[in-house]
């Protein structure tokens, strides 16, 4: 098994120690870690590939950090050390049974470090997800995922903003994909800025995930 990570990143100042944790914790893995990056400014990396975002947008990040992957399995995560690399190998060892892992803070097991009005905003558009799309899954809005490459490969994404793991899990579960739920740890960012929250940018945000939840519903993505 051959694991791909792809970071999509933009100004995260601690890249540098986050790969470095990863390469420690899966160093008896055979493993890529390729940083799909959107800063401006050519930023120095070592230990890892780096690609140079042209679209906009997280989910369309992974897409085109993609082609670069030579994995069979592709692990999606932030760049921010919110998800912990620690909970990766549980995660990945949960693969072979399934097609798709989903790194969730709200099963049995998952904790969240996330303030009061992120928890609710977090609790709102979950709720949505799982009423509008039926996913099933306690944490439909999480960005941390281990998924086998062939499911990327026979399924079309249109994503837009942050989600793209809502839109494979939704377009699996049509397929019959098996995926499931491992608990992580989600820790608050420990430096750099918030690109959500109660901001312009974080309120244009949200409508942006309402908009994507029904165009997928209505099979306009």
């Amino acid at each position: 098994m051959r694991i791909s990570i792809l970071i999509p990143t933009k100004n995260e100042p601690l890249i540098d120690e986050l790969i470095e944790e990863i390469h420690q914790v899966l160093e008896k893995l055979e493993h890529e870690i390729i940083l799909i990056d959107k800063s401006g400014i050519r930023p120095k990396i070592k230990d890892a590939k780096l690609v140079l975002q042209r679209s906009d947008g997280l989910g369309k990040a992974i897409l085109e950090g993609l082609p670069h992957a030579i994995g069979d399995v592709i692990v999606t995560m932030d760049g921010d050390f919110s998800h912990d690399p620690k909970d990766l190998l549980k995660m990945i060892q949960r693969i072979d049974g399934h097609d798709i892992i989903i790194g969730s803070r709200f099963v049995p097991g998952g904790i969240t470090e996330d303030k009061s009005h992120r928890r609710l905003v977090s609790f709102f558009f979950r709720k949505i997800a799982s009423l509008v799309l039926g996913l099933g899954i306690e944490d439909s809005m999480s960005g941390f995922a281990v998924v086998k490459r062939y499911v990327y490969e026979n399924l079309d994404f249109n994503p837009i903003g942050y989600k793209i793991n809502m839109e494979i899990m939704f377009k699996a579960k049509k397929r019959n994909y098996r995926f499931c739920e491992v608990p992580i740890t989600f820790h608050e960012r420990k430096a750099g800025e918030s690109k959500t929250g109660l901001t312009f940018s974080g309120l244009k945000e949200a409508f942006t995930i309402l908009r994507y939840i029904f165009e997928l519903k209505m099979g306009l993505r």
